[in-house]
């Protein structure tokens, strides 16, 4: 009997360090800096106190509202918004864009591009997908990165990062 507790007792031991060695691993991401998805949009300025502000007027995306905020992000040496977007109906968090703040021409956004794409795969390996040399993206087990840099010659340049949980958004909305 006493054999058969301590070799219970081991292998709980064992599946917790592998479940805290899970939790550990930056691939193992679900969401974006301290929020998860699935979160409302008062969990996620709660999340990321003291930087993270609700809107009082929410920004309108195609696919939903824009309802908190944090500015001046600090990702290498440039400085990036983020966005969490919300379900309109259920109001729970499915996707974050990071939008550089300094969009200045398309050779220094191409630049800024490189270094992301550069910090982001030390961060989580190799890129599962690229497209040309203007997107990018890390498909982990809960959550995708998308990396683009949208050039449009004289009209924009814009280098934007959107994290969202890995199944669609629609599926996503339907599960939170």
């Amino acid at each position: 009997m006493l054999r058969n507790t301590v070799a219970v007792l081991l292998t709980i031991i064992l599946l917790s360090a592998e479940i805290a060695k899970g939790a550990g691993d930056p691939k193992n991401i679900a969401g974006y800096g301290k929020t998860t998805w699935g979160m409302t949009p008062n969990e996620v300025v709660n999340a990321e106190a003291p930087r993270a502000e609700k809107l009082e007027n929410p920004e309108k995306f195609e696919t939903g509202l824009g309802m908190v905020k944090i500015n001046a992000i600090q990702i290498g040496i440039k400085k990036f918004n983020a966005t969490f977007l919300f379900d309109e109906t259920r109001q729970k968090l499915y996707q974050v864009n990071l939008k550089c703040v300094e969009e200045k021409n398309a050779s220094e956004n191409a630049a800024t591009f490189s270094t992301l794409k550069k910090l982001l795969t030390e961060k989580y390996g190799p890129p599962s997908y690229k497209e040309d040399s203007q997107v990018v993206f890390w498909e982990l087990p809960k959550t995708t990165i998308n990396l683009r840099h949208a050039h449009i010659p004289g009209m924009i340049t814009r280098v934007i990062v959107i994290y969202k949980p890995t199944t669609s958004i629609e599926n996503a909305a339907k599960d939170l």
